[in-house]
């Protein structure tokens, strides 16, 4: 029988994971990537004894294809989970570290919130359903908790995830979980007590030995000569039967195509063979975000950061003076093997849809204003680092916002409208590693199904 011929145009976690996927399954595979480089966003340093994430610093471990994948790439990577600091987690808010509440009990003990903000939050039993067909985030926690659990509790939440305004975001694209909670249980409250569990994220974080760069070097490794590196798609085309992409490089033939490269990029192919399907890849937004990493000494601080990281309160950083500091990870507690054992890692996040002139300072003026965020944090810095590094993204987090759903079931339509078109991406169904990995197989299984 016939090895059935896949072309995977984007050289990221989706089309990586798509391709292995493709490969188990006996098909004959190549991945187009346009950089000098496959791995996308996903990547990881090593320097003097550190393991320094560039983006993603890793994934949850509750998505069963990212545990398929991990099966196939076998002995190439060690996988890492998070230490019990992994627990806990803080929001700067008044100047000060408060723990994350995640459960009712602990909403209404937190200092996070007034006696009158936690007996609003008490009104969420009293609410009913929505009948908004998509509505925003924000909306739908104000309308349930109130204002402050917006600017207080999940407005933190979404700046860590996506970087976004929680008034943007569409709450059935981005945050699905929440929306089926009230669908079932009409009350957050409710749902949570009936299912005897708190607000914590599902899963528990992981990563490999090398960081999470680990996971896209083991995929390349796996697919050796099948990924093609400096060569871009510049047009796709096909006749019914047979797909065909032309490259610098020259033209390549398929049974089929797998576009797992960045929205704007799939709209640009689809642009002459579906009008419709490349306008709904056009209009999902992007925000632009830089990644500061310092290695500081384990006393740079009068507090010591301990956990897994802190976020900040909506409009508190603007407060403090630091615009656009989103929050930090701490990496050297979270994964200690990624942090020499004398000194504090930390990544922070700068920019995203909230503050996106931020993410674009010159690296100067960055670094001051991550350094005067980490001391209004932790106390006046009192060392300098050992070790900077800035990674920048002009378009770092795909927006999920309101009419997400709409645009990502107007490129459903296009595999529906042509044979052995399939997409991925960590734009359409989700932004996290494991999500794009889940989007990858999906693609797989159906080219494979025919």
């Amino acid at each position: 029988m016939k090895r059935k011929r896949v072309l995977v145009i984007g050289g990221g976690v989706s089309g990586l994971a798509a391709a292995v996927f493709l490969e188990a399954g006996g098909a004959d595979v190549v991945v187009l990537e346009a950089g000098g480089e496959a791995g996308g966003h996903v990547r990881s340093e090593s320097i003097d004894g550190r393991i320094l994430d560039q983006a993603a610093n890793g994934w949850l471990d509750n998505e069963p294809a990212m545990g398929r994948l991990l099966a196939l790439l076998g002995d190439r990577l060690t996988v890492v989970p998070a230490s019990g600091a992994y627990d806990t987690r803080w929001i700067c808010a008044d100047g000060a570290l408060h723990p994350v509440p995640l459960s009712p009990p602990a909403m209404l003990k937190s200092r996070l919130l007034s006696l009158g903000q936690k007996l609003r939050l008490l009104g969420d039993l009293f609410v009913g359903r929505s009948v908004d067909p998509d509505e925003s985030l924000g909306s739908f926690v104000r309308r349930r908790l109130g204002p402050a659990a917006v600017d207080r509790l999940v407005g933190p939440m979404v700046a860590g995830i996506f970087a976004a305004d929680p008034d943007s975001l569409s709450l059935r694209a981005a945050f699905p979980r929440m929306a089926e909670l009230e669908a079932e249980h009409r009350s957050l409250f409710l749902a949570m007590a009936r299912l005897r569990k708190g607000g914590a994220p599902a899963g528990r974080l992981q990563t490999t030995q090398a960081g999470a760069g680990g996971l896209t070097t083991a995929m390349i490794e796996q697919l050796g000569s099948r990924v093609t590196c400096l060569t871009p798609s510049v047009s796709l085309s096909t006749d019914g039967v047979t797909w065909q992409v032309e490259t610098p490089r020259g033209a390549l033939q398929a049974d089929a195509v797998v576009l797992a490269a960045p929205g704007p990029v799939q709209a640009r192919l689809l642009e002459d063979l579906d009008p419709a399907g490349a306008l709904a890849q056009a209009s999902i937004p992007y925000a632009p975000a830089a990644v500061v990493v310092m290695a500081l000494p384990r006393a740079a601080f009068p507090r010591e950061p301990r956990g897994f990281g802190v976020l900040m309160a909506r409009g508190e950083a603007e407060r403090l003076g630091v615009a656009g500091v989103l929050g930090t990870v701490f990496s050297h507690d979270v994964f200690p093997h990624q942090a020499r054992p004398d000194e504090l890692l930390l990544r922070t996040i700068v920019g995203g849809a909230i503050a996106p002139d931020a993410a674009r300072l010159p690296d100067d003026a960055l670094l001051t204003r991550v350094t005067a965020g980490l001391g209004q944090m932790f106390g006046p810095m009192g060392a300098q680092p050992h070790l900077t590094r800035i990674y920048r993204y002009a378009a770092a987090i795909p927006q999920y916002t309101v009419g997400h759903l709409d645009r990502v079931a107007a490129v459903s339509r296009v595999s529906e409208r042509y044979k052995g078109i399939f997409f991925a991406g960590n734009h359409l169904r989700g932004v996290g590693v494991k999500d794009c990995v889940r989007q990858g197989e999906e693609a797989a299984r159906a080219v494979l199904a025919g």
